[in-house]
């Protein structure tokens, strides 16, 4: 079975030897309390680019997106996409590379932004976080970056926090209001909301809002860390299966009580075993719909 995921993360081996040093270096506090937490064990994994292939191959992933980050500086952001760009050069028949944009500053500030990761050769943005980053629907930087992105068809991933119920170091909320304002305002977006959307897809129960919300899709990363299995079914009879996209959030460790280290297979596993999808939902959501999203790949 093909199977490309759609939220995975690369990180190079001096980072991962003491994130919080790099972090405190960078100036990178909130990335600092994701993965090195200091009042309880991270789940943070970490893998090498060989390391990454290794566990792609075990799984049968044919292809992983590396998404950037939602980092709060831009000059993070533009050396993230210098790593990501080394490892879709290294291995380009198996990795994707999205591109991590600060979309904080001015429009003319972001456009640079994205023709330098154009250059890169990445092929969309995300991960971006507007709580992070300091941005909304009506900013002018995001609505240069929509823009951008439409014009060069280029989907946007976006964190999405739940609205209730899961804290953990360093959540920051995501107000849900605003992506809709997002996607109401540029209905040409290829929009991705990461982690089911922080629940906005139970929304889209109501026509008005299923309407609004037609360029929206949700990626299904840290699945276990939020969610029973039976989210699959129950979100595909909300919204059909043609706007979910498999991610993993590859190497984030999604059963920490069990999983030492990071691997794509529990996951595919789970989803086989316990979501109860017929074999064209599992195709359509572990590959079918993100080559559509992304065309040719």
């Amino acid at each position: 079975m093909n199977i490309i995921d759609s939220h995975t993360h690369c990180y190079p081996p001096e980072l991962a030897a003491d994130p919080r040093a790099w972090a405190t270096a960078h100036n990178e506090p909130h990335w600092a309390d994701l993965v090195a937490p200091l009042d309880r064990p991270s789940i943070q994994g970490w893998a090498t680019i060989d390391q990454t292939l290794a566990a792609m191959d075990a799984a049968g992933v044919q292809q992983s997106v590396l998404l950037g980050w939602y980092w709060e500086n831009e000059a993070t952001c533009r050396w993230q996409n210098t790593v990501i760009a080394e490892w879709v050069n290294a291995a380009p028949e198996r990795f994707i590379g999205f591109a991590a944009i600060h979309p904080g500053g001015s429009a003319e500030n972001v456009i640079a932004q994205c023709e330098h990761a154009l250059s890169l050769s990445l092929r969309g943005v995300g991960e971006l976080h507007p709580g992070i980053q300091e941005f909304d629907a009506s900013s002018e930087g995001w609505q240069a970056l929509a823009e951008w992105c439409i014009a060069h068809n280029w989907p946007i991933n976006c964190h999405a926090t739940e609205a209730v119920g899961h804290h953990h170091p360093g959540s920051v909320p995501t107000p849900l209001n605003d992506f809709l304002r997002m996607a109401e305002a540029h209905p040409e977006l290829k929009l991705i909301l990461a982690h089911w959307g922080g629940g906005l897809a139970f929304f889209e129960l109501n026509p008005r809002l299923r309407k609004a919300l037609k360029n929206i899709y949700y990626d299904t990363s840290a699945t276990p860390l939020l969610y029973e299995p039976s989210i699959f079914r129950r979100m595909i009879e909300i919204i059909g299966t043609d706007k979910i996209l498999f991610g993993s959030d590859f190497p984030l460790r999604v059963y920490p009580r069990t999983q030492k280290a990071p691997d794509y297979s529990t996951f595919l596993d789970t989803i086989r075993d316990e979501a109860e999808l017929s074999s064209e939902e599992c195709d359509a959501i572990l590959h079918q719909n993100l080559r559509s999203l992304l065309g040719k790949v």
